[in-house]
């Protein structure tokens, strides 16, 4: 999950959560195909939205052509397959101050 201003203001909400995939044999299902690549760092990271309804579904690297991050929510799903569990919250720093009231606290010896 990205805690980024960024992926923020994109989702409108105070966090992204994304999935990588390996590009090899990754293949475009829904019904716009590929996505539309938009460059919202040019030369470091393009964007994908739906070209039916302009959701955003993916981003990928610049550079990095082996993994794909794909917007958990944009897949079918989502809410419901065991696998789909976040293990990273990134960006910290920049997230929303009552956010770790909602992530689950390692317990302390004690």
């Amino acid at each position: 999950m990205c805690n980024c201003r960024h992926c923020g203001k994109r989702s409108g909400a105070p966090f992204q959560w994304w999935v990588g995939f390996p590009t090899a044999g990754l293949k475009w299902t829904g019904e716009g195909g590929e996505p539309t690549w938009f460059d919202t760092y040019p030369g470091k990271t393009a964007r994908g939205f739906c070209s039916e309804c302009g959701t955003h579904i993916a981003a990928r690297d610049y550079g990095n052509n082996t993994i794909i991050g794909i917007v958990a929510t944009a897949l079918d799903h989502h809410a419901t397959d065991p696998a789909l569990v976040p293990t990273n919250l990134n960006r910290v720093a920049e997230a929303a101050p009552w956010l770790a009231q909602c992530v689950p606290q390692p317990a302390t010896a004690g």
